[in-house]
């Protein structure tokens, strides 16, 4: 026996539209506001250079860390197939523009025979990346 009078209550009703107004405002903000790098998986400190000049358009970008690994568009290339890596992009590439960025602890020997293997497979055009002096 219960002697307890029934109680009607009042469901709790949450307006929740402008929690989401504000949001999205949030959302749209931080959007708006940040800024977009095109940050490389592949860690290089490239050399210093008083005559750097930015690129816009990089078709095919080849990468040389300091062990002498070498990437071609973000991915891995075993050392013997650089070459012929590169001449199948160059097949399908209509651009003969490149450009390739050696760490600076990278061997020279490494960077010209990279651009020898380079010039083989048919790009004509190669241009070295490097970073704007300290001061400039």
């Amino acid at each position: 026996m219960n002697f307890r009078p029934v109680k009607k209550s009042k469901s709790l009703i949450l307006n929740v539209t402008s929690l989401i107004d504000v949001l999205f405002l949030l959302l749209m903000f931080f959007m708006v506001t940040s800024t977009f790098r095109n940050q490389p998986a592949i860690t290089l400190v490239l050399p210093r250079s008083a005559t750097a000049a930015e690129t816009v358009d990089t078709p095919v970008v080849v990468f040389l860390t300091a062990t002498g690994d070498v990437y071609l568009n973000d991915v891995l290339v075993e050392a013997g197939n650089i070459g012929t890596s590169l001449e199948k992009l160059h097949a399908t590439s209509r651009d003969n523009r490149l450009v390739l960025r050696a760490d600076e602890e990278a061997s020279h020997g490494d960077v010209v025979s990279l651009i020898d293997t380079i010039k083989q497979s048919g790009f004509t055009r190669v241009s070295l990346s490097a970073r704007l002096a300290a001061g400039q």
